[in-house]
């Protein structure tokens, strides 16, 4: 048996290698998966990088950072919030110079300073007389085109996701402003991205179904998707042959 021990960095310069192949992120993760399974990197970890990447820096080794946290003022963070209340604790982070733990010390300053996170209002989309015109009379072009001879019909639309096996739910209650939760049956713990799935992939038209597949472990991307191609339209022949009967 080989002795051969997958390391971090070895998954990395996978990734080097399908960041040169003009894969992108998602894809070069779903390989990944498929071969190491529980093994391969997140897609959050792919996408970062393979920004690195893409800013020149190949290097597979983690960066240094620094032992202490960056302290900073709560002068610091309100003014920045005075600028933008809707920046991501990522973004304060970055503004505030915060290399080691940014997420969990922006987090813990904030909630020192009592700040709390609340949902924005929607609010009513302005758009100019101009553009109204126009998405106005692109909305009447389509209708025409479509009266004159349908076209809908012949748009099939294909994409794919992966469904959990395991699938939490979480519950909302109702408490007072700094009041903890004390019952622990509204605690969900977080999905687990790394457990069993299984990706859907499904092609669909005006009408409703097409074609749908689930993908089994180990199955080669690239030949697959031409098989689904070949195997949706030969579906899509089918439906429109009983479309046409009926």
């Amino acid at each position: 048996m080989s002795n051969f021990v997958l390391t971090k960095q070895n998954l990395r310069e996978v990734l080097i290698f399908c960041f040169n192949w003009k894969k992108s992120a998602a894809e070069a993760h779903r390989m990944l998966v498929e071969v190491y399974d529980d093994t391969a990197p997140i897609d959050k970890s792919c996408r970062e990088w393979f920004r690195r990447f893409k800013d020149g820096d190949f290097s597979v080794e983690d960066k240094l950072r620094s032992e202490q946290p960056k302290k900073f003022k709560d002068k610091e963070l309100e003014v920045l919030l005075e600028e933008d209340q809707s920046q991501t604790q990522e973004k304060l982070a970055e503004s505030l110079g915060v290399i080691t733990q940014p997420f969990q010390a922006v987090s813990v300053q904030l909630r020192a300073m009592r700040m709390i996170q609340k949902q924005g209002n929607w609010v009513n989309y302005s758009t100019k007389p101009r553009d109204v015109e126009r998405r106005f009379f692109t909305c009447e072009q389509l209708i025409q085109r479509q009266q004159r001879k349908d076209f809908l019909h012949r748009i099939v639309t294909g994409d794919e996701k992966w469904i959990f096996y395991d699938n939490p739910k979480k519950k909302k209650y109702y408490a007072k402003p700094g009041q903890s939760l004390k019952s622990t049956s509204t605690s969900i713990p977080w999905p687990n991205i790394h457990g069993s799935k299984i990706m859907l992939c499904i092609w669909w038209d005006q009408k409703g179904l097409v074609y749908y597949e689930l993908l089994k472990s180990g199955d080669s991307m690239g030949d697959r998707y031409r098989l689904q191609l070949i195997r949706s339209s030969c579906a899509l022949r089918k439906i429109a042959g009983i479309r046409t009967k009926t």
